[in-house]
């Protein structure tokens, strides 16, 4: 009988962590602040190549190798990743992109404590590259 409380008083704790409120049509937004980061690498050219590093180490499993949300894992996820040459994540800011590396969301890992802060610039700085002619 104990056992059967136990689940009973957790089973809405459970429920609730597997609610998504990031489907695919709730956008993700940075906070306003995010568009505020300084960006330490702007004017460093070699802040592509080293993010491009980064990308095909860690990136292109979710995003494709052209960022364009078809890596191999991509199909495996319940939220499709992004298209990062697409014009509505192209027009994001660096700050805004870096905040989203930075912290993540749902099965997007945060990447705060994995990547240096350059590295995570750097990304971004390789995410312009691939946006659509």
């Amino acid at each position: 009988m104990a056992k059967q409380t136990v689940i009973l008083l957790l089973l809405p704790f459970l429920l609730a962590a597997t609610i998504r409120t990031d489907g695919p049509g709730d956008p993700w937004k940075a906070p306003p602040q995010a568009d505020q980061l300084k960006d330490p690498l702007a004017g460093d050219p070699k802040a592509m190549r080293r993010g491009e590093k980064v990308f095909t180490a860690l990136c292109w499993t979710c995003h494709g190798m052209r960022g364009q949300g078809d890596g191999p894992n991509a199909s495996e996820l319940r939220v499709a990743p992004s298209d990062l040459g697409a014009p509505v994540v192209q027009a994001q800011t660096n700050g805004a992109l870096y905040w989203k590396i930075t912290h993540g969301r749902g099965e997007m890992a945060a990447y705060e404590q994995v990547l240096a802060s350059e590295e995570r610039w750097a990304v971004v700085h390789y995410l312009r590259i691939l946006a659509h002619p």
